[in-house]
C-alpha cells in the first residue's frame, strides 16, 4: 500500500492505494506522526482505491483514532467498496471512527456516517 496526501477544506486527506496489510503499519503510524507534527488535527483517510483490508489492520485504524483524538483531533474512514467496508464493519472499527460513502460526505456530511451492519 502506499499513500498520497492533499488538503482540503480544513482536512488532510490520506489518499491510501492497493493492499492494506499488516507489513503497512510501520509506513502508516509515521505518516500519521508526520501529519501530527504538522499539527494537522482533522484526518480523512480515503480507503476508497484500497481493494484488500487485512483484519488486523482495524486495530491500526482504531489507534489513529485514538492517537488523534488524545490530541483533540478527529479522524475518518472513507470506503465504498464492499469488501473493504465489511472488513471495517466485521471488525467494528466503522463502530468508532466515522465511515462514509463519499469524500463529499465525510467533509459536508457528518450525519451520513454508515449506522448499520450488513445482512
Amino acid at each position: 500500500m502506499y499513500c498520497e496526501q492533499r488538503e482540503r477544506s480544513d482536512a488532510m486527506i490520506l489518499d491510501c492505494f492497493g493492499r492494506f496489510e499488516e507489513e503497512d503499519s510501520q509506513h502508516f503510524i509515521q505518516t500519521l506522526e508526520s501529519l501530527h507534527g504538522q499539527g494537522l488535527r482533522n484526518i480523512v483517510i480515503n480507503l476508497s482505491p484500497v481493494y484488500y483490508l487485512e483484519p488486523k489492520v482495524g486495530k491500526l485504524l482504531l489507534f489513529a483514532q485514538e492517537f488523534f483524538q488524545a490530541h483533540g483531533g478527529t479522524v475518518s474512514l472513507i470506503s465504498p467498496l464492499s469488501s473493504v467496508r465489511n472488513e471495517l464493519i466485521d471488525g467494528h472499527v466503522s463502530d468508532t471512527i466515522p465511515t462514509f460513502e463519499s469524500l463529499y460526505d465525510a467533509l459536508h456530511r457528518p450525519h451520513a456516517a454508515y449506522a448499520e451492519s450488513p445482512s
